[in-house]
């Protein structure tokens, strides 16, 4: 049996006073920092547990030593290493006494946001790289908005899965399912063409079947709004040299329309990728390399057709594949990965037609054999 000697009146609970935390989080600009604080009633040990909704993921941020009475805490938008998915976010706020008295606690949510990048699978706005390997499986690299000791490479890779050398060529297409982040097609030996919409969490939903007899195409590239209707659009390059335009429609069950020509004299070329709008014109753009390594720019008028193309430069025949990648480092324009035997390098857009890319260094596909291990990147 306890009895109560004699109390001083006074009640040692810490409280919450005022708190200035933000309802809404725009995390496009890499390295942005996100700013909460609150003003407790007295001293004590703080921490603030930011949980994303859909995963689960979370991350707790320690409050400042000195214990001040208003603690301070800075979130640099990472989970687990890589940029912060987008979505609802609960933050809850606990401030723990050193000695008597009952901790204080708050709660709340936020939203995470960023504009859409057309190769982001896992939904953190940074820029996803799908490889091949030998196997089947498909990897997943998240590249994560910005260069590490002045060269980009990996976050953080996963197993996407297996089974995918049925494909004998695999497409990031940019959102043709509607939602925000960016699909994947593959082409099969027997022509037929399946899309793998992505489910925003880096995995994919089973694949349906969008098309067939494609078997008569040596080349697809796909990702670029061609016409200005904001869908991604897809062109593929057949035996004779004919470009095809096949339109974005929206419709995930049937992503695109009938073909129409795009004209002939495609045929000197081994490689076309849409890399996006990397000029500033009225729509998304093409490289095309052709047999001897010179790359050419296609710039999109926004009606279907392409301005005369323009030499970028030689030498691009050191790459056995050049990737359409989407924004990897965060400054609004789309940028092209080369990846070959000799190195994989990021080529930036710089925004002029004339010289559309500077190229960067990487870390990626960098260990002992993996110039030559995959077979297709996306």
């Amino acid at each position: 049996m306890v009895t109560e000697v004699a109390s001083t009146g006074r009640n040692f609970a810490v409280t919450v006073l005022d708190s200035k935390v933000p309802t809404t989080v725009d995390l496009q600009q890499p390295g942005t920092k996100v700013r909460w604080e609150w003003t407790i009633s007295r001293s004590a040990f703080a921490m603030v547990t930011l949980t994303h909704v859909a995963t689960g993921k979370k991350i707790t941020l320690p409050g400042p030593d000195d214990r001040p009475l208003n603690p301070v805490m800075e979130w640099n938008g990472v989970i687990d290493g890589v940029g912060a998915p987008n979505g609802a976010y609960t933050w809850h706020f606990v401030a723990i006494p050193g000695g008597i008295g009952s901790a204080a606690r708050a709660s709340g949510t936020f939203q995470v946001t960023r504009q859409a990048n057309p190769h982001d699978y896992n939904d953190n706005g940074s820029t996803d790289l799908l490889a091949r390997d030998s196997s089947g499986t498909l990897w997943r690299d998240d590249l994560f908005d910005g260069p590490v000791d002045g060269q980009y490479k990996s976050a953080g890779r996963s197993a996407v899965g297996g089974g995918w050398q049925t494909y004998k060529h695999i497409e990031a297409v940019g959102n043709i399912g509607g939602a925000a982040h960016g699909d994947v097609v593959g082409l099969d030996a027997n022509g037929d063409l399946w899309s793998h919409l992505a489910k925003g969490d880096g995995t994919f939903a089973p694949r349906t079947k969008v098309g067939y007899g494609w078997q008569v195409y040596n080349k697809i590239t796909g990702g670029s709004d061609l016409t200005g209707d904001g869908r991604p659009d897809l062109v593929a390059t057949d035996g004779s040299g004919t470009a095809w335009l096949y339109k974005g429609t929206g419709d995930w069950a049937k992503p695109y329309a009938t073909r129409v020509s795009l004209g002939g004299g495609w045929g000197v070329y081994n490689q076309i990728t849409a890399v996006g709008n990397i000029a500033g014109g009225a729509a998304g753009d093409l490289v095309a390399r052709d047999t001897s390594g010179v790359l050419w720019l296609h710039l999109g008028k926004g009606d279907g057709t392409f301005a005369p193309r323009t030499r970028i430069g030689g030498g691009w025949n050191m790459f056995s594949q050049l990737v359409g990648a989407g924004d990897v480092d965060g400054d609004g324009r789309p940028d092209l990965i080369g990846y070959g035997a000799e190195g994989t390098y990021l080529y930036r857009a710089t925004g002029g037609w004339e010289t559309p890319f500077t190229r960067v260094s990487t870390r990626l596909y960098d260990g002992p054999g993996e110039g030559t291990a995959y077979s297709s990147l996306a």
